[in-house]
């Protein structure tokens, strides 16, 4: 079903989900989202199933993809249990390379580096979407921190997308992920 539909620019546009009513906290929340994936924030979207959290962050991509001032990069793991840093990594190069064949250094510092320089010749802020991240492990995340601390030195802006359970937001307040936590817009 096709409905005409006001975008957030106040352009008309066709959309064909049916059941999402956006109202002003949603334009609101989607905002300062962008806001914060702009400045290469870590942001944590937390929620209880069902309260729109997946749906958000397909329409912020979506959005990002068409004005391609940031380039979006999401991880397409199925495997949930085992999506570390390396499978992230991975999906940076295969979102982000220019070239059709991506050869991914096995190797974890050839691989970092390898990484930086492709970020420094797209020369844009990238954003990492990951859903279900109340799944990853504690050491994920600190890479995943380290791993932003990285692109800032190079010059260049990574965010980070995390959505997923209150369980998430939980874990960001624990003391062990205090350094995360604290760096975390929730």
């Amino acid at each position: 079903m096709l409905r005409d539909v006001m975008d957030y620019h106040g352009l008309r546009r066709d959309v064909r989900q049916v059941g999402f009513f956006e109202t002003d906290q949603h334009r609101q929340l989607y905002l300062e989202l962008k806001t914060a994936i702009t400045q290469g924030q870590l942001v944590a979207v937390a929620g209880i199933v069902g309260c729109g959290k997946t749906t958000l962050l397909q329409r912020v991509q979506a959005e990002l993809g068409r004005e391609k001032h940031i380039l979006v990069a999401r991880s397409l793991a199925v495997d949930k249990d085992r999506v570390n840093l390396g499978t992230l990594i991975t999906a940076l190069f295969y979102d982000l390379a220019t070239e059709k064949n991506v050869k991914i250094p096995p190797q974890p510092e050839k691989r970092e580096r390898q990484l930086l320089d492709l970020l420094s010749k797209r020369r844009k802020p990238i954003a990492l979407f990951i859903d279900e991240a109340h799944d990853r492990h504690r050491k994920t995340l600190s890479e995943l921190k380290r791993l932003m601390e990285l692109v800032r030195q190079q010059g260049n802006l990574l965010a980070v997308v995390l959505a997923g359970h209150p369980k998430l937001k939980n874990l960001l307040r624990q003391p062990v992920m205090e350094e995360i936590g604290a760096r975390a817009t929730i």
